[in-house]
């Protein structure tokens, strides 16, 4: 068996108290370390710029010296074209002007010098050993013609930075260089200078570049190609977007684009599942790019510490408002705690139990004075409850009553053709409470079949269920005196205006049938006029005139109508329920959806039995109505006339 724990109400205020401070505490801390990481990010990502700022200058320092080098050396080359055998050494003289300068050369365009033949190239290079070695390249084995510093020179007709590339039968290291075409004086390019510059040194410096503990760089080259990176073999060997796929990174592919087209910044980047902080910006001169990435955790490692600091200021805080809190509730909610335990008491029913009186709190006082008047309040209500208890049982049993003498008149039986009565009929009655408002009744005599059906204006009263009652009995009266739907509506009439006291009013339809000769004379006193499907498949509402309801006024006439029905005719009659039954947006099922509904049974079933037919329509305004809920009762009363031959037995048979 389960304890159940009941909680006094300063404990509950204590508890939803220290819920509250815990909510706002920790709404601060979550704030505090939100506000900070942002700060923290933000230095980060600056102090990271700060850093690739100043290694962008120093490239640029480097790569700005090395053109300087060439330009200076320019027009020394281009007086000394005249004289071919002498260019070697001034190429030796710019590569040792500077130790950026790792090799030299002068290439000229094909068959320049038509004693030298087709290749060119007086080249000096310094990184086989301290001494310069001075050698002429050209040929099929170092077609320079063909290689792309050579060409992208040519075709921007300026000096230009190659891309890198690993110089096989030059220097053999992994360079770049700076290529300045030569011009003569018809402005065509005779050929070009080169300062070769080493990338050693700037892989070295780049790999040093780390803002943080376990950060890393890497510079990529206009080309996406990989110029610096911690894992040697990618370099020169892969593009940052190869590098992407094989991570399958996303991040990795949108940081080369984003590098590529010359943006700089920083951001938070995922790669290999960690969370980093990536700064980069380009290299003017050459196009190139570079980034650093270092771990998030690192960026804000010591706002970790300032977090736990203020957390235990935080928590030692808290709980000496916590102690605080608990006493001072304590003190002030004793009273009531008191007075909780009374009203207890009179929730159990001891009405004379005793109140606090020692409670020198004025706000308390009033509280203890309220609840000695509701002690006497729900002692007088407790008495009157118990004498309208008994007369509500009164008036449940009268309803009970009602509701059974309802139920037990209206016809449980339909007669059907197959039974040799000469129709098919069946009703339904869906009532929205104990006691309906809609009713009908019919009976077989003497050849006709005589019916009703109706509404009395108010539903769910006693008086509602005996007025139908006594309309019945009129009606079944005036069938056994033999009496036509207008005198049977005049009757009902006459019983409803003999009640004074009644304000209901009741619309109503009689019909007879001759179920020889299918004569139908009916009288309607403002009920929904029917419809009628003729046999072969038309339908329409049943033409005729209409009275006012009974109990408006002192029915002086009512109009009677009558029709022939062919064999296989049927009709379907309603009360106001059925069409005006709506749904959740407000709309109506109406007449016309209800025409609309036999209608499309009838064609698709032409033969269907009463009872089938009012299971159709009634399925037809649930689906309409869906969960909605209804007001008015739902009445439907339909028959199919067969007939019983051609004319009525005689009297004496």
């Amino acid at each position: 068996m389960k304890r159940k724990f009941n909680l006094s109400f300063s404990t509950r205020l204590y508890l939803w108290a220290t819920l509250l401070i815990l909510i706002t505490f920790s709404g601060i801390a979550a704030i505090f370390h939100t506000y900070s990481s942002q700060r923290e990010e933000e230095a980060g990502g600056r102090y990271a710029g700060f850093m690739l700022n100043e290694m962008v200058y120093s490239i640029n320092e480097r790569l700005l010296m090395v053109e300087n080098v060439v330009k200076r050396y320019e027009p020394i080359v281009e007086k000394t074209l005249s004289t071919p055998d002498s260019l070697m050494a001034l190429v030796e003289e710019w590569t040792l002007s500077d130790s950026l300068v790792i090799g030299g050369s002068i290439c000229f365009e094909p068959y320049y010098y038509s004693k030298k033949g087709e290749y060119f190239m007086p080249y000096v290079t310094t990184t086989l050993g301290n001494k310069p070695v001075s050698v002429y390249l050209g040929g099929k084995d170092y077609d320079y013609f063909k290689m792309e510093w050579y060409k992208s020179a040519k075709e921007a007709r300026q000096g230009i930075w190659s891309e890198p590339y690993y110089d096989d039968g030059g220097g053999d290291v992994m360079m770049i260089s700076y290529v300045l075409p030569l011009f003569n004086k018809y402005g065509n390019m005779i050929g070009v200078m080169t300062a070769d510059m080493s990338l050693e040194e700037l892989v070295k410096d780049v790999a040093h570049l780390r803002p943080y503990h376990d950060s890393f760089s890497f510079v990529v080259s206009r080309r996406g190609t990989f110029i610096v990176h911690p894992r040697r073999s990618v370099i020169l060997n892969q593009t940052i977007f190869s590098y992407a796929d094989s991570l399958d990174s996303e991040p990795m592919r949108q940081l080369g684009r984003d590098m590529l087209s010359g943006l700089a910044g920083y951001d938070r980047r995922t790669l290999r599942g960690k969370d980093m902080l990536v700064s980069y910006t380009t290299i003017p001169r050459t196009g190139w790019a570079i980034a650093t990435f270092s771990p998030y955790s690192e960026v804000v490692n010591h706002l970790g510490m300032v977090t736990g600091y203020m957390l235990a200021v935080l928590v030692v805080g808290l709980v000496g408002l916590l102690i605080v809190l608990r006493y001072v509730i304590k003190r002030n909610t004793r009273p009531l705690e008191d007075l909780t335990k009374v009203a207890y008491k009179i929730a159990r029913g001891d009405f004379s139990a005793r109140l606090p009186r020692d409670t020198p709190d004025g706000s308390v006082r009033t509280l203890v004075d309220a609840f000695a008047h509701m002690q006497q309040s729900l002692a007088d209500y407790v008495a009157s409850l118990r004498q309208s208890t008994l007369a509500q049982a009164r008036i449940q049993s009268e309803l009970d009553i009602a509701h059974a003498i309802q139920k037990e008149t209206m016809p449980r039986t339909f007669p059907t053709s197959a039974a040799g009565a000469g129709i098919d009929v069946f009703a339904m009655l869906n009532p929205v409470s104990t006691i309906g408002g809609d009713f009908y009744d019919f009976m077989l005599a003497d050849g006709k079949f005589y019916f009703c059906i109706g509404t009395v204006s108010c539903a769910g009263t006693v008086s509602t269920s005996l007025l139908m009652t006594v309309a019945r009995s009129v009606f079944r009266s005036s069938i056994s005196a033999a009496q036509g739907p207008e005198m049977t509506i005049k009757a009902m009439s006459n019983v409803l205006h003999d009640n004074p006291e009644s304000d209901m009013s009741i619309t109503v339809f009689v019909g007879a049938l001759d179920l020889y000769s299918g004569e139908l004379t009916y009288a309607n006193a403002s009920h929904n006029a029917p419809l009628l499907v003729q046999p072969d498949g038309m339908t329409e509402f049943l033409p005729g005139s209409s009275s006012l309801p009974l109990g408006v006024d002192v029915l002086e006439e009512c109009a009677q109508a009558s029709l022939v029905l062919k064999p296989g005719s049927r009709m379907v009659f309603f009360t106001d329920g059925i069409i005006t039954a709506t749904n959740a947006g407000g709309a109506a099922y109406t007449d016309y959806t209800l025409y609309h509904t036999v209608t499309i049974i009838m064609a698709n079933y032409p033969d269907l039995s009463a009872r089938d037919m009012i299971k159709r329509i009634g399925r037809s305004v649930r689906e309409h109505v869906g969960d909605q809920e209804q007001h008015r009762d739902q009445a439907l009363l339909t028959f199919t006339y067969k007939g019983l031959g051609k004319s009525a037995p005689s009297p004496d048979r």
